[in-house]
């Protein structure tokens, strides 16, 4: 039962859309839009990167949705400041150098209330816009390759 749901949206949510491509690329820019590290952005960008580049919005939308919502906010965030520290010290940049005066202040409040020390806006946005293209691009010929099958299955169904 939960199955087929799942198949009937999915079939309603693409039901306009013909080319495996343009799907493909669809679902990647929602990943990328998902783990951006762009806070309070998501849905600007969902709708403007869908009229730019005509894209399916309800598409985008959902795909960024499932990735970034509130139960997965800080987990995204967290692996994106991890990833962009870890990614910074391979080549021995401290990103706490680069970082604005204001963020200096927001560490020692974090530091003060919860114990958290060591933020940086740097290797947070440095890391989740590398790791957010990274995964989108490996993302691209997989979903090219499943996207293609399942409009060829479902053109020769009807």
């Amino acid at each position: 039962m939960i199955r087929e749901r799942i198949r009937l949206f999915l079939d309603k949510l693409i039901a306009h859309e013909r080319s495996p491509r343009k799907l493909a690329a669809t679902v990647c820019l929602g990943v990328y839009i998902g783990i951006s590290p762009l806070v309070g952005f998501h849905t600007i960008m969902t709708f403007l990167f869908g009229w730019l580049f005509a894209l399916n919005i309800a598409v985008l939308f959902t795909v960024s949705f499932l990735i970034h919502n509130p139960w997965t906010t800080i987990p995204i965030y967290a692996m994106d400041h991890v990833f962009g520290k870890w990614l910074l010290g391979i080549f021995n940049i401290d990103g706490m150098q680069f970082d604005p005066e204001w963020v200096e202040s927001c560490n020692l409040f974090l530091k003060t209330h919860t114990g958290i020390s060591g933020l940086s806006l740097t290797a947070f946005l440095v890391g989740g816009n590398l790791l957010a293209v990274s995964i989108s691009v490996m993302l691209y010929p997989l979903a090219k390759r499943v996207f293609a099958y399942y409009l060829s299955k479902k053109l020769v169904a009807v």
